[in-house]
């Protein structure tokens, strides 16, 4: 009851078997390059019309298949399955629960596939990573208005793009995932389908233990057998499935895509590797298989970035939680289909709330090498975890299918002959807009800690969380940083900004009464925070300041010369220029205090304590909080040093402006009028000159 279709599994109902690498089996279009191949001389421009199936969140997989036996392909999204060509009745397999938007759905992936052999096509299900798998076995066309029985056959998926394909024995699909931390595949007794399915770890224990990105099957080292293939390279497979597999290290991603393609994309006779860089992030590629056998290497080359620049024609989005390949347009040449993740880590992937788009890029193999050419297919729909490339209509154009956050969409394909010129005013334009700033001058910044306050903060400081800032993209807002204990943060928050991309700004209006030279500020680091260059007035006073850091912990306090400016309005601009090649690409900054300075920038302190006769640093600095070695007379000097800034505690409009933990104040302690000497125990003059801070107040009058 499959459509002529040979007896392989698939999102799609049947699977291209010349191209193992795919999750998302795409079904043979050679009927395609027949139907939809025009003369040479003939362009045809490709569009996709929307058709929703639901706007309610269900799964994050979609599957196509012929359930009900008419031989008519069918869609299957979550607890529904849509009969075809129509599509627009949902029919239960299951009871029906709405998931959560701001957490995960049940069901993360589906494939359709006759496991028992009785003609009718069963629904083989994977959920949340970490969770058990299940088949829904086929009722029958007479009973398909009930609910079907459902089987658990497996514990335990890990990995967000599990593949249910052949990869060993005869041509029957495994489970390729992994489990407890191991690479390795599921097999079935196919006497008793629904009964457990049976793990072969493949590795060492080396992939994370539930959850792990990236994951692929296709040959490629050429030997003719399938190979796993994960963000760190592949697993061989071997001659005998008795032997061992070989481990193999290689780079496919910064931190592991989806689904991983081995195709021969440059047409040299051996497979490539096409992944997405980041699943929650930004980034797609294709790495060239260079060399010979004995020494595979892969060349990456980027298709798209998180820049609009690293794509020829400007295209960026984020959050490429699935990559299928088809030949989109029949051209004999096999096209990446890809979109949006909405919603894929909610609001903490970058470019989270940007366009639901889905793309298919087209491959061509021109003189200069191969060229990607992005081409929109909806702005809205998005996709989940599994995209579907599949002939729904079968009107002999690949449609596609997706389902996520934002619901199920089947984007109907549709063809038509086109003028030279039509077809050229139909391509992208090439991107001329801004280039990707250089960062071969960033670094990463780290000052000395300051001393806080008793009441936490930094004195003489303001706070960021107070300032009001307003920014190009994304929001600004305060953040307690109380949780984080690797670092500190004057007040114990700071202003945090998420949501911006490179060549975004923040903006803070400042007002000076006197003529700052200097500014003092602390920023946040961590693994997901961008690389920032700070400004006055437009004229930056920092080069590109890397705030990369694998714990989230404090800059410091860094300080920079901002020449003197005169009183009156000023804005302090800190704008994103990139991020550390090793950063998750989120671009956070987080702003704790500023602090400006009407001096000279204070070299650093090359000064010695002085000692005295006996060898013993004299208590120049009252660092040690007591009198100690110093004798007191009358009532000046009672009760002190003082810690921290009493000062301001006392009047918010001043400050004690001192230099460490402790200092001297007698009004403090003793209020005006208290008379007393104060004199130190001897020590050795062993240098030339000898220097101490002291204070007073603003008029003549009042300084000592």
């Amino acid at each position: 009851m499959r459509y002529d279709f040979p007896p392989t599994p698939s999102c799609c109902g049947r699977a291209l078997l010349a191209s193992l690498a795919i999750c998302f089996l795409v079904c043979d279009n050679s009927a395609v390059a027949q139907n939809s191949s025009a003369p040479d001389d003939q362009l045809h421009i490709h569009s996709f019309e929307r058709q929703e199936l639901t706007d309610v969140y269900y799964s994050e997989g979609i599957a196509v298949g012929d359930i009900n036996g008419d031989q008519q392909p069918d869609i299957v999204y979550g607890p529904h399955w849509y009969a075809g060509p129509e599509f627009k009745r949902a029919n239960e397999i299951y009871p029906a629960t709405p998931q959560p938007r701001e957490k995960y759905a049940d069901k993360f992936f589906a494939w359709i596939y006759d496991f028992d052999s009785d003609g009718h096509n069963d629904v083989f299900t994977v959920g949340f990573p970490g969770t058990p798998a299940h088949v829904y076995r086929n009722p029958g066309p007479e009973a398909l208005q009930r609910h079907w029985t459902k089987h658990e056959v497996f514990d335990w998926v890990s990995n967000e793009s599990p593949h249910f394909t052949q990869l060993v024995g005869d041509d029957r699909p495994e489970l390729i995932c992994t489990r407890d931390g191991f690479f390795g595949y599921a097999t079935i007794d196919w006497t008793q389908p629904f009964k457990k399915w049976h793990f072969h770890p493949i590795s060492q224990q080396v992939a994370p233990k539930r959850f792990g990105h990236g994951l692929g099957v296709g040959d490629v080292n050429g030997d003719g057998r399938a190979d796993v293939i994960h963000s760190r390279g592949w697993l061989e497979q071997p001659a005998s499935l008795s032997d061992r597999w070989a481990p193999h290290d290689a780079v496919f991603g910064e931190r592991g895509g989806a689904e991983i393609h081995a195709y021969d994309v440059d047409g040299d006779g051996d497979n490539d590797i096409i992944t997405s860089e980041a699943a929650h992030e930004f980034g797609l590629s294709w790495y060239e298989q260079t060399d010979g056998p004995e020494s595979r290497r892969f060349k990456k080359h980027l298709i798209m970035g998180d820049h609009p620049s690293d794509n020829d024609f400007g295209v960026l989005f984020s959050e490429l939680h699935s990559v299928a390949l088809a030949d989109v347009d029949g051209d004999g040449l096999k096209d990446i289909v890809t979109g949006k993740t909405y919603w894929s880590h909610h609001k903490q992937s970058p470019m989270w709330d940007a366009g639901a788009v889905v793309y298919w890029f087209k491959l061509a193999r021109e003189s200069t090498g191969p060229k990607w050419t992005p081409m929109k297919v909806d702005g809205d729909s998005g996709i989940g975890r599994q995209v579907c490339v599949a002939d729904v209509n079968r009107d002999g154009l690949l449609d596609i299918a997706t389902g996520g956050m934002l619901g199920a969409n089947v984007l109907l394909h549709q063809s038509r002959p086109a003028s030279p010129q039509e077809y050229l005013a139909h391509l992208p334009k090439p991107y001329s807009g801004p280039k990707r700033r250089s960062l071969a001058e960033s670094r990463i910044r780290r000052g000395p800690p300051v001393d806080r306050d008793l009441d936490g903060k930094v004195p003489d400081a303001i706070e960021g969380e107070n300032l009001n800032a307003t920014v190009t993209a994304g929001t600004a807002r305060p953040q307690d940083m109380r949780g984080f204990k690797a670092g500190k943060w004057s007040g114990d928050s700071h202003l945090w900004w998420t949501g911006g991309r490179p060549g975004d700004r923040l903006s803070l209006p400042l007002n000076f009464l006197g003529k700052p030279r200097a500014v003092e500020l602390s920023l946040t680091c961590a693994r997901d925070y961008g690389i920032v260059e700070i400004a006055i007035d437009d004229h930056p006073i920092s080069s590109p300041i890397d705030l990369f850091s694998e714990d989230v912990v404090s800059t410091g306090q860094l300080t920079f010369a901002t020449g003197q400016l005169k009183p009156g309005p000023h804005t302090l601009t800190i704008e994103i220029v990139g991020a550390n090649a090793s950063a998750v690409k989120s671009y956070m900054v987080g702003l704790d205090y500023l602090r400006f300075v009407g001096r000279n920038i204070r070299e650093p302190d090359n000064s010695v304590i002085p000692k005295t006769r006996s060898g013993s640093e004299l208590n120049a600095d009252f660092e040690s909080g007591t009198l100690e070695g110093w004798e007191a007379t009358g009532t000046a000097f009672n009760g002190l040093p003082v810690e921290g800034d009493s000062v301001n505690r006392r009047r918010s409009d001043m400050f004690s402006r001192h230099f460490g933990k402790y200092w001297l104040g007698t009004f403090e302690a003793s209020g005006d009028a208290a008379q007393g000497t104060l004199t130190s125990e001897k020590f050795v003059a062993a240098h030339r000159f000898a220097s101490f801070m002291v204070g007073g107040g603003k008029g003549d009058g009042t300084r000592v």
